[in-house]
């Protein structure tokens, strides 16, 4: 046998250990994340995956979504209670409790942020940017370092109303003819 196989051949189980562990680790690693979207509890559909907008030149540390509220629970997050937030105990954009802010957006798994809009500043990333899972519930999304999981109001119900307006067209035409 070689002289150098002989010195080399007590590593091979320590290899060997090695990428065992690397191997059973990557699961957990590569956890995917729900993108939580449903608009019948909330009023709110997912938009995407934005960046924060603080550390952009220029901007002097305005928030992607600026001029709203916002909602910091360490532990509890979840995309339901930044949701209710939003709609419910954030107030509104004019300081009342009436209305519902237009975005809701979650960062840092555990930060809510509520405004009436999304700044043109912020661009819209890959989901898979939004690698945070929400303190809360480890199995969703909430927004990243400096990334927010953005979902905005009105949209699905908007949808849903003109999908609903085509079937009563189409309903009408049928009818007339």
């Amino acid at each position: 046998m070689h002289p150098l196989t002989l010195l080399l051949l007590p590593l091979l189980p320590l290899a060997a250990t090695a990428q065992e562990d690397q191997t059973s680790s990557s699961p957990q690693q590569q956890q995917q994340l729900e993108i939580v979207n449903d608009p019948s509890s909330s009023g709110y559909v997912y938009h995407g995956c934005y960046n924060e907008t603080t550390d952009l030149p220029d901007t002097t540390g305005v928030r992607a979504l600026h001029g709203g509220a916002h909602l910091i629970r360490p532990g509890n997050m979840t995309v339901d209670m930044c949701w209710d937030f939003c709609r419910t105990g954030a107030g509104d954009s004019s300081g009342g409790t009436s209305g519902r802010f237009r975005f809701a957006g979650l960062e840092y798994a555990r930060e809510c942020w509520c405004a009436e809009t999304l700044s043109s500043l912020s661009e819209k990333l890959p989901d898979s940017a939004c690698d945070l899972p929400c303190e809360g519930n480890t199995t969703q999304a909430c927004g990243g370092n400096l990334k927010l999981s953005v979902y905005m109001a009105g949209a699905a119900t908007a949808r849903v109303a003109w999908a609903a307006g085509l079937v009563a067209v189409g309903a009408m035409s049928l009818t007339l003819l």
